[in-house]
């Protein structure tokens, strides 16, 4: 009996000591991550020309949630028609999953 309990114990502080050890992402890194996920969606997709549109995200504010990230990000988006080239800066909220791989745009 005690020495089942000893081995119960023994895993279980192995368990905290092992979850205590495993590296967070500082808030830098997360949203540098975030960005990056943003800018490759919005830069990557099918339907936008990228040859005469790009998009440059600047800041981003995040809260995490429990499936994913909400976020508000502050892009650049520069566009080319006919030799003439528009400069604009505005406001996109898009969810971002916690390993940064789906973006799904918010209104």
């Amino acid at each position: 009996m005690k020495s089942t309990s000893a081995i119960i114990i023994i895993a279980l502080t192995g368990g905290i000591f092992f979850n205590s050890c495993l590296k967070k992402d500082s808030r830098n890194q997360t949203e540098e991550n975030l960005k990056t996920a943003m800018d490759l969606y919005l830069n990557h997709q099918r339907q936008i020309d990228t040859s005469r549109v790009k998009f440059k995200v600047l800041e981003v504010t995040f809260f995490e949630g429990k499936l994913g990230y909400i976020c508000d990000f502050k892009v650049n988006m520069k566009e080319r028609r006919d030799s003439i080239l528009t400069d604009t800066t505005g406001y996109m909220n898009a969810n971002i999953s916690k390993d940064f791989k789906e973006v799904s745009r918010r209104d």
